[in-house]
């Protein structure tokens, strides 16, 4: 205090080292929240890639179907590319064929589509049309 009883003006050296701990610990939540939006929108444009290539792996399916029921479609951990990995899994009961497509990332880099490491799956039954 000055002599006329008034305290000077500033802070002191205990008030900053409070106001830089309440900031970092506001700041705490916001980096962690940042994070994990970084990983939902990684997860997303994976999701997203993995069932455009679903959809081609499908469509592939039914077209070689189409021209050679009898053509085996299976396919375990094919690769393709960026890190994507297909399986094509068919059952054949008589004149039906149910196709089950499933793509993911390999995120163990092992190279085979784990289950833990799909991300879309597609089924569809395709029928002989009997020449």
């Amino acid at each position: 205090m000055d002599k006329a009883g008034h305290r000077p003006s500033g802070l002191t050296l205990l008030e900053l080292v409070l106001a830089s701990a309440l900031l970092v610990a506001a700041a705490i939540p916001i980096v962690n929240a940042s994070g994990r939006a970084v990983n939902i929108a990684q997860d997303i444009e994976r999701r997203t890639q993995a069932t455009f290539l679903a959809q081609g792996e499908m469509e592939n399916a039914m077209a070689l179907a189409a021209e050679n029921f009898g053509l085996d479609l299976s396919k375990n951990s094919a690769n393709l590319g960026n890190g994507y990995l297909a399986t094509v899994q068919q059952t054949t009961v008589g004149l039906k064929k149910t196709v089950t497509v499933k793509v993911g990332y390999d995120k163990a880099g092992d190279g085979v589509l784990s289950s833990s490491e799909v991300l879309v799956s597609f089924v569809t039954i395709i029928a002989d049309k009997g020449n």
